[in-house]
């Protein structure tokens, strides 16, 4: 059976200096509509935009396209060296208790295209120490289908399956379509999906969803798994955000997502402390 779209939303779009984002959060769909993922943004930064910050609780993945122009380092409080996210690469670091975390264009000029996702981490993992899941452009699995390509950057496709193991088990596909393209993805009648369209036009179980749009197909109470999608135009690119809900309390508080008011204080004043280490900002001094 097909699952049912419930809901297609726009991506909320803003523009900073050098900065441009479409945006993914929960007020699309309401409470619990994107369990596990938090909230999103496709962003393209040509110039260092953020100094250093806290994370705690939860993941933030850069998963990059591969039409960015320029790659991203990677600095944070409890890796040896910085990491190069180059243009086709994932980089998943999931907070744990806390650290302190950067990431920049590393030619400043040379626009980074990807997408920014926070994925909530399940109650247990929330006090782990921080750890990081690299997953390079050459790695990764493609899957093809007539008038299409799918890069399966995590979870499994047709059979294929993503290269890493996410902290959060979350499916996560990168496809490009042709006009006429037609192929079909499975997913377990428990888990949250959401197409995000993010050039050209498709349709996801026969609903028309155009770019900088997101569609959300909830779980369902029956085994109604298939997700269906078409390519609209000459070149559409879509992107799969597919995972089981946590369905657990969420306090959120700036970069703080804890499962309950004692833990995120506990993060606040971890940070206060100075406990999540420190980091030197990379510009602006």
């Amino acid at each position: 059976m097909s699952r049912t779209v419930t809901t297609v939303a726009p991506a909320f779009r803003q523009a900073g200096h050098s900065f441009l984002v479409a945006r993914l959060h929960d007020s699309m769909f309401g409470e619990g509509g994107l369990d596990p993922f938090i909230a999103g943004d496709e962003f393209s930064m040509g110039q260092p935009t953020f100094p250093p910050h806290p994370h705690a609780g939860f993941s933030a993945v850069t998963w990059m396209f591969e039409d960015g122009d320029g790659a991203f380092t990677n600095r944070d409080t409890f890796s040896p060296g910085a990491v190069q996210i180059e243009p086709g690469d994932l980089h998943w670091t999931a907070a744990g208790r806390g650290m302190m975390h950067e990431e920049f264009p590393t030619i400043p000029g040379r626009a980074a295209h990807g997408l920014q996702l926070f994925v909530d981490a399940p109650r247990a993992k929330k006090q782990a120490a921080p750890q990081a899941v690299h997953s390079n452009r050459a790695s990764t699995v493609i899957v093809t289908h007539e008038k299409a390509r799918v890069r399966v950057i995590s979870g499994v496709h047709h059979g294929a399956r993503g290269a890493i193991e996410t902290p959060t088990a979350v499916t996560l596909l990168d496809a490009t379509l042709e006009r006429g393209a037609r192929f079909v993805h499975q997913a377990t009648a428990d888990e949250n999906v959401l197409v995000w369209v993010r050039r050209g036009s498709a349709k996801v179980n026969g609903e028309r969803v155009t770019a900088h749009h997101v569609a959300r197909l909830a779980p369902s109470a029956t085994p109604a798994d298939q997700i269906r999608l078409e390519g609209e135009d000459d070149r559409t690119e879509l992107i799969v955000l597919q995972g089981r809900p946590l369905a657990q309390p969420v306090f959120a508080q700036g970069p703080f997502v804890g499962s309950s008011m004692e833990e995120l204080r506990g993060y606040v004043e971890r940070y206060r402390r100075g406990e999540m280490g420190n980091l030197a900002p990379s510009f602006g001094r």
